[in-house]
């Protein structure tokens, strides 16, 4: 089957699913404002912002959103964006978001994670995450999106592991060894 970026981009603008992120976004800062889309091909898009939520502090957040269509036990982490030039997918940039929403509509689930401890959680444990996907243990998946002319590539994490490494993320330990973890590229 071929992916279609284009197809796929529409899905995920599709005005049916405003009321959707809109509970989502009123049950996750309850001090929201206002919230705006910005489905313009615009520099904020290309750093990864679809959707401001202002609040009632002032401060406006930027969010990523993502969506699949059947709800998994798994989260997808886009790495290659394009097997074909190389370009990285939005695990590997830095986006400048305050959070990646991560969506399920039809079961009505959404993770909201915070951008940069999801980074350090991949950071961290990315190389292994593909090792494992390689390997096709403990639940973890090597995803190619057939697209005209190139793949999309991601890994499959299990959403509990993603959870508790996100959640590890958070701790800052001093007194552990180790320099901080460049960023991975897996092939």
């Amino acid at each position: 089957m071929i992916h279609s970026f284009k197809e796929s981009l529409a899905w995920g603008e599709e005005a049916s699913a405003e009321p959707f992120w809109e509970a989502v976004y009123r049950r996750a800062f309850p001090d929201m404002v206002s919230l705006s889309r910005n489905n313009a091909h615009n520099t904020g898009q290309r750093l990864g912002i679809d959707r401001w939520i202002s609040l009632s502090s002032g401060k406006v957040l930027a969010i990523d959103e993502k969506r699949r269509r059947i709800e998994r036990d798994d989260i997808l982490l886009e790495y290659r964006s394009n097997d074909r030039t190389g370009a990285p997918g939005w695990i590997n940039k830095d986006l400048q978001i305050d959070f990646l929403a991560y969506a399920f509509i039809e079961s009505r689930r959404c993770y909201l994670f915070p951008w940069l401890l999801l980074r350090r959680a991949w950071l961290r444990f990315g190389e292994e995450w593909h090792h494992k996907a390689f390997g096709r243990e403990l639940g973890f998946t090597l995803i190619e999106a057939q697209n005209p002319g190139y793949v999309t590539k991601s890994v499959a994490v299990p959403t509990s592991l993603l959870l508790a490494a996100v959640k590890n993320a958070s701790i800052i330990d001093l007194a552990a060894s180790g320099s901080t973890p460049s960023p991975v590229r897996p092939e």
